[in-house]
């Protein structure tokens, strides 16, 4: 078999051992509400560019050119649609044609951000009434925020998770934990929920409003600790509070992990272990042509249970790498000499 191109020999030691990430479902689809007795011509330029943000990750995508031109055409992406009434409401369900939309966003320049995302969890205390206190995903009084978080990290397609605070996790984690931003009994509690990252959010009620200081944490690679990967700050009503601190983590998250094109068409071999039969070969092969970073995929060499695949990228290696961390079909191990391995990890 041929080996690995030395540069992406080089990154693969950054791969994780453990990736939890999740598929997300309907990236491709959106439910949108008619207001003022819309059309459905024009419910379905608001769905498309629903699904351009949820496929981009980018938030202000509707403002390039070439998208405003597609826009207007968007009945030329459209796959399927139907109506439904939702107490007295009428929503349209669109479904649009996936390839049409990478290529649009790939000769525009602009990232397409794969279906397997990074899972988080927010992890909320509060400071009201001078005490402090965690709240967990039931909790009512902060309803408004829970709520905004997840209804804002659907229309952005990523994966959110609060804790339900049982005794487990009220164990693990207190209030001064959080507020210290103590963060080692916080990431061991995260593991619980399979979380690629945890945030540290807290809130401090003055009357009727609300202070927001938030950190979100990651690692890049199975050798760091967890670090800060992102801050901010905000003030003002739940809802938008909520709602801000989702765009946030959204736009970071889509910027590290989408894919542009690079033009380069670069060709990489790429070995893996413990691939066995037709249904194996069969799996494998298509999950990697769907990741965002390559743009074909050959098999090259088959010897015993070991396979060597021939890539064409469309993005770059570490694009590719960055993929396949948040991947849970490949494992990665490390031998006696601290060389990578990779076998495939067949998921029913």
């Amino acid at each position: 078999m041929k080996r690995l191109f030395p540069i992406l020999l080089s990154l693969l030691s950054l791969l994780p051992l453990v990736s939890r990430a999740v598929e997300v479902e309907q990236l491709y689809s959106a439910s949108v509400m008619a207001v003022n007795n819309q059309s459905n011509r024009t419910l379905q330029k608001v769905a498309f560019a629903e699904v351009l943000v949820k496929v981009s990750g980018n938030a202000s995508i509707t403002a390039d050119p070439v998208i405003k031109k597609a826009l207007i055409n968007a009945r030329q992406y459209l796959v399927k649609q139907a109506e439904e009434r939702v107490d007295g409401e009428r929503y349209l369900q669109t479904t649009f044609n996936d390839q049409k939309i990478n290529r649009l966003l790939r000769s525009s320049k602009l990232g397409v951000w794969s279906s397997n995302r990074p899972q988080l969890i927010v992890w909320l205390v509060v400071d009201e009434d001078f005490s402090r206190s965690v709240r967990g995903e039931s909790d009512s009084d902060y309803a408004e925020f829970i709520e905004a978080i997840k209804a804002q990290a659907n229309k952005r397609a990523i994966p959110v998770l609060f804790p339900v605070m049982d005794l487990d996790d009220q164990l693990q984690v207190n209030s001064r934990d959080l507020w210290g931003k103590f963060t080692d009994p916080v990431e061991l509690a995260s593991i619980r929920y399979a979380a690629d990252n945890y945030i540290i959010a807290k809130i401090i009620k003055q009357n009727d409003d609300y202070k927001l200081d938030w950190t979100m944490y990651g690692r890049s690679n199975r050798k760091q600790a967890y670090e800060v990967w992102l801050h901010g700050q905000d003030q003002g009503a739940l809802t938008v509070i909520g709602t801000e601190l989702t765009n946030n983590l959204a736009n970071y998250l889509a910027k590290r992990y989408s894919v542009k094109a690079s033009g380069n068409n670069e060709v990489v071999f790429f070995n893996i272990d413990t691939v066995s039969g037709i249904t194996d070969y069969a799996k494998l092969l298509e999950m990697f042509s769907e990741l965002s970073a390559i743009a074909q995929v050959d098999l090259e060499a088959v010897s015993g249970s070991s396979i060597q695949l021939k890539l064409v990228l469309l993005g770059t290696q570490q694009d590719l790498l960055m993929e396949l961390s948040l991947d849970q079909r490949i494992k990665s191990s490390e031998n006696a000499f601290g060389d990578m391995n990779f076998q495939w990890n067949a998921i029913n």
